[in-house]
């Protein structure tokens, strides 16, 4: 292609010294087929342009036409050539010119693609900005998409191309899918680490079913075609959940994580998919063949996975083992919420229920030490309570509280560590993305009755997302019960037999201050202007002052009653 070069520089110099407007033309041949012979205007300029080269950018005649033609290797003139096409070029702009397709083949026919809008730098110095082309001709629309980030590419066909996105430098891996599809055709390593300042073509190239196979590759500015290493990976997070010393983890006998402590986690981070061995050795460990522990596993191309070092050495009861949930998130299925996955990993706690207050009541059933919640919570992306309770009871064993509401949009992992009746002092604990470890703590409390005054039929009455009163009657009313305090939830009514607070038709927030006593009661009509349904909250108290004394308060409640007086004698 070099050679193209000079010789389509030595055809049109004298064109470029008489000629004052110019464009800058990058030229990239990813048609899968036999070398080509290359004509402009007439003139044999290349013998033999090799497949998957390209030029850099160069300076070219603008506002005259320029005809090129293709030819099979070794032609005799350009009488033999199989494609022929004249481009007129814009004064100043800047175009990448890739010839894709197969010659002879009518769905697919070789042609020339042109992109004006082709950039030979990135408009920030600090970036890297790419675009995707896609040129393999048996390849079905594609979804180009950077593991853990953005899809760069939303069904694109062949011969089509996108716009460019600025990355941050750094290593990037693109997953190919069929568009739509959450299946993955393949991962391809993007090293963009020395790239600043730089704009990437990137391109499709070659036969899914047949040779050359598939693969993407790079296009650099000055001409450099980079081959992107097929490279499946997978995602990991690793959290030391075993009360003992610092370790060392081995993957495939590879020093992974150094000096993990107690209660601390790793980031998550890219790790070749296949077949793995797993270690952990003590810290300060020489080798793999320090490690205590070994795992043989798979892990997939485009999973992730979350691995808990749990358990006690030596302990027959408890023995250390790794544990691997291997449908692992990073981020909410909802983008507007924050998903958490629940791990028991206290030795000595029993199985236990876990309650998401106002999200989910039974968001874990019968959960046993060293085992994941089946699925993750869809939690509120703010503040969240979490109540554990003997499993098949509804014995509290403790409330804890987290604050989500800088995770929209995220996922992460609680785990239940220490232990019950020695140190270290059992919790939960909660760890981000980034490896984070946060203790948290234990709810504030406020103490709440709910009185049904709402002149309707039966009702469901539910407090945030969770069912808290099933088939709630009229002027029926809930005993005392504890609520977390100092975070605000609403309560709704829907229609009994309901499926969910989605069937709700009124509702209203309630605040609970900690330490305080309140009446709540459902008042108003559901749709009447006039008296609407609304929650009207009192602080009450369960017992009187004085325990010699009886003591009540009063509310006006029905709508359709002007005010009134109340006389005791």
């Amino acid at each position: 292609m070099k050679n193209l070069i000079t010789a389509l520089w030595v055809v049109l110099l004298s064109a470029i010294t008489a000629h004052a407007q110019l464009a800058r033309v990058q030229v990239i041949h990813n048609a899968p087929d036999q070398a080509v012979d290359v004509y402009l205007n007439g003139i044999q300029t290349l013998n033999d342009v090799a497949f998957r080269s390209a030029s850099g950018f160069l300076n070219v005649p603008a506002g005259i036409p320029i005809t090129v033609a293709v030819a099979p290797a070794s032609s005799t003139s350009a009488a033999d050539a199989f494609f022929t096409s004249t481009e007129t070029f814009e004064n100043g702009k800047t175009y990448a010119v890739t010839a894709n397709g197969i010659e002879g083949n009518l769905s697919t026919p070789f042609t020339l693609v042109i992109d004006p809008d082709a950039r030979e730098g990135a408009a920030n110095p600090a970036k890297v900005e790419i675009n995707v082309m896609h040129g393999s001709p048996d390849a079905p629309a594609v979804d180009v998409v950077v593991r853990t980030g953005d899809t760069i590419a939303s069904n694109i066909a062949f011969n089509e191309f996108t716009t460019y996105v600025s990355l941050d430098p750094g290593v990037y891996y693109l997953d190919v899918k069929p568009a739509g599809s959450s299946n993955i055709l393949g991962t391809y390593k993007a090293d963009l680490t020395t790239l600043s300042g730089g704009a990437v073509r990137v391109f499709a190239s070659g036969l899914l079913n047949g040779s050359p196979g598939f693969g993407l590759f790079a296009a650099l500015a000055n001409g450099n075609v980079i081959e992107l290493p097929l490279t499946p990976v997978a995602r990991m997070q690793l959290i030391h959940n075993s009360p003992d010393l610092s370790v060392d983890i081995y993957l495939n006998g590879g020093l992974l994580f150094d000096d993990l402590a107690y209660f601390t986690a790793s980031p998550f981070v890219f790790i070749p998919a296949g077949d793995a061995n797993i270690g952990v050795a003590l810290d300060n460990s020489l080798s793999v063949g320090d490690t205590l522990v070994n795992v043989q596993t798979t892990l997939l191309n485009g999973r992730t996975y979350v691995m808990v070092a749990n358990g006690i050495i030596g302990d027959p009861n408890a023995p250390f083992e790794l544990i691997i949930n291997d449908n692992a998130r990073e981020t909410a299925a909802d983008t507007s919420r924050t998903d958490v996955l629940i791990f028991h990993g206290a030795p000595d706690a029993p199985a236990v229920d876990v309650d998401a207050i106002f999200v989910a009541n039974d968001a874990a059933t019968n959960l046993v030490y060293g085992n994941f919640a089946p699925d993750y919570v869809d939690a509120d992306a703010g503040i969240n309570d979490f109540s554990l309770r003997l499993a098949g009871t509804q014995n509290i064993v403790n409330t804890y509280r987290a604050d989500l509401t800088a995770l929209k949009g995220k996922a992460l992992t609680v785990f239940a560590g220490g232990f019950l009746a020695a140190p270290p002092e059992f919790g939960l604990f909660a760890v981000l993305n980034d490896g984070t470890v946060t203790r948290l703590p234990l709810t504030p409390m406020a103490r709440m009755q709910v009185i049904h005054n709402s002149p309707a039929p039966t009702v469901d009455l539910y407090a945030g997302r969770a069912l808290l009163v099933d088939n709630f009657a009229f002027r029926a009313a809930t005993p005392y019960m504890d609520v977390p305090a100092d975070r605000s939830f609403t309560v709704s009514i829907a229609p009994e037999n309901s499926n969910s607070v989605a069937d709700a038709i009124a509702g209203a927030s309630v605040t609970a201050d900690s330490g305080k006593t309140y009446a709540v009661f459902a008042s108003g009509i559901a749709g009447n202007p006039a008296t609407p349904f609304t929650v009207l909250s009192d602080e009450s108290r369960e017992a009187t002052v004085n325990p010699a004394n009886f003591e009540f308060n009063i509310l006006h409640g029905s709508p359709d009653v002007p005010a009134i007086d109340f006389t005791f004698s």
